[in-house]
């Protein structure tokens, strides 16, 4: 008769104890997953927050909820999430910091499908063919290589001077033009010679026609896939009807300059450009034939520079129109802007690049018109490719990423006063060119573009004009209303004023620094 096993009690507490410890470990160690999602409205079944999403002035309702809800807001809209960021450390936490997997572009199903956008760097989904057209951009684009657009940038300034000159009330189509004329002359090597040009009009409309067409993520058909296959003579497809229109303005914007460009190539008449750049290093030394793969992302990049820089959403003209609405309303800075310019420049040039650091109060001013106005108020969206953790908050995949510009730039004493001193008094401050240009791996490639151009035709504004309110049949200043047309891009309303020369010595300096820019170019 065998006798029952007697376990090895030493054994046997060994084992307890070593287990024991290695759970401990485990439970100390082990990455918490939180499973609440960040705070936000309660839904009500089905649609979700739906009717808590603000249909108008979007920024300012989307502060209120972060005022209630904090930083990192919650929303579903039928079954799609959306994380609405109000803070600048959020915004750095995720979509800089954790950028591989927030890069991507929310899936905007009828102008993915209809519009032609896949092809656009703005708009194609984050990967291989993102990070492409990210190269091709960025060889061109960067902080050093922009310098060598300078001679261009004075000589298209000056065009806007002369403008002013002549007819100052139509100021906003001197700063539209301005805009166009740089990136087509870069982008297609196109020199536009008046507001009539074809080019500019095929952008302005497929910008206008993007515009009133909504925002893609809140069409209906982006949370209802099916309705994509409704026939345009249906009813209720008149959604359709409009993202067939647009599709057909984008691919003109498009094709139009690109094929010209090619045209030209054939020819051997070609004007040096970035789309004549990129194609003859993709061609083939043979027959010069280009894969078609990389030809459709030459065109693709090159409109989106064209598209983005000429209208919206980080167009120069946006800036140009903010910036006489803020002198109009405020003539104490501008005084004090001409005083520095005066002091530091004299009056027998015009300022130059080399001449920011010595100017540092007018650099205040322009940052304060982006804190002021910020161009794209909220941002363009991004798309979370994996579930995530932040702080003690669940994001799922797939979620939408906004995140307030408007509202993490009014994160200061005094937001609605316009005092440029503040950056000189709080070094803390954000710079806001920082943060309108977006974040991460989806910053605008043309930043340093924009904002030389910007600055360099601001400051020769400045130096040259006086802005100020235009007067009624009775001599009374007629002082605007802040007013903003709804939409991607924050451009303020149609507003009268008065720009004129500060002195008789203006003409000549333009027709000095013309003669000089001609024989530069």
């Amino acid at each position: 008769m065998s006798l029952p096993f007697v376990p090895n009690f030493a054994l046997t507490s060994t084992l307890v104890v070593v287990g024991g410890a290695y759970f401990v470990y485990r439970a100390l160690t082990r990455k918490h997953v939180p499973s609440h999602l960040p705070p936000g409205p309660p839904p009500l079944p089905f649609v979700g927050n739906l009717h808590q999403m603000p249909t108008s002035n979007q920024i300012e309702g989307f502060r209120d909820m972060a005022k209630i809800y904090g930083d990192v807001v919650y929303v579903r809209i039928f079954r799609q999430p959306m994380v609405i960021i109000d803070s600048l450390q959020a915004a750095r936490d995720l979509l800089d910091k954790r950028s591989s997997i927030y890069s991507d572009r929310p899936r905007f199903v009828l102008f993915s499908e209809l519009m032609g956008w896949h092809s656009a760097s703005t708009h194609v989904r984050y990967g291989p063919r993102f990070r492409k057209h990210r190269r091709f951009m960025n060889a061109m684009f960067n902080s050093r290589a922009v310098s060598a657009f300078r001679p261009l940038q004075q000589k298209e300034r000056i065009t806007v001077m002369e403008g002013l000159l002549i007819s100052p009330n139509a100021f906003l189509n001197h700063f539209r033009r301005f805009a166009a004329a740089m990136i087509l002359k870069i982008t297609y090597g196109h020199d536009v010679h008046s507001n009539d040009d074809h080019f500019i009009h095929l952008a302005e409309r497929a910008a206008t026609l993007t515009v009133q067409s909504g925002s893609p993520a809140a069409t209906l058909v982006d949370f209802f896939p099916a309705l994509r296959h409704i026939p345009t003579w249906a009813p209720f497809s008149n959604f359709k009807r409009k993202a067939l229109e647009t599709r057909e303005a984008v691919e003109a914007m498009m094709e139009v300059p690109y094929a010209v460009v090619k045209s030209e190539m054939k020819t051997g008449i070609a004007v040096p450009s970035y789309t004549s750049a990129l194609l003859e290093s993709r061609a083939d030394p043979l027959d010069g034939s280009v894969n078609p793969e990389d030809e459709e992302d030459i065109r693709g990049s090159a409109g989106t520079l064209y598209a983005g820089m000429s209208s919206s959403p980080y167009s120069p003209s946006a800036f140009l129109h903010t910036f006489v609405l803020a002198m109009v309303l405020n003539p104490d800075v501008l005084k004090k802007a001409q005083e520095e310019m005066d002091r530091v420049i004299g009056t027998h040039r015009l300022p130059t690049m080399e001449d920011r650091e010595s100017l540092p109060y007018f650099d205040c001013v322009l940052k304060e018109v982006l804190r002021w106005n910020p161009l794209v108020p909220l941002g363009m969206p991004h798309r979370l490719m994996e579930d995530d953790c932040y702080r003690d908050f669940f994001i799922p995949k797939g979620s939408t990423i906004l995140v307030n510009i408007y509202s993490i730039l009014q994160d200061c004493a005094n937001p609605g006063s316009f005092y440029p001193e503040r950056y000189l008094e709080d070094e803390s401050l954000p710079d806001p060119k920082t943060i309108i240009f977006g974040f991460g791996r989806r910053i605008c490639p043309g930043r340093f573009l924009a904002d030389s151009s910007v600055y360099m035709t601001l400051a020769a504004l400045t130096a040259l004009f006086d802005i100020s309110p235009a007067r009624d049949s009775e001599g009374k200043p007629m002082v605007p209303v802040v007013e903003y047309a709804e939409g991607f891009v924050r451009h303020p309303k149609p507003f009268r004023c008065s720009i004129k020369p500060r002195s008789e010595r203006v003409l000549t300096l333009v027709k000095e620094a013309k003669a000089e820019s001609t024989t530069t170019m």
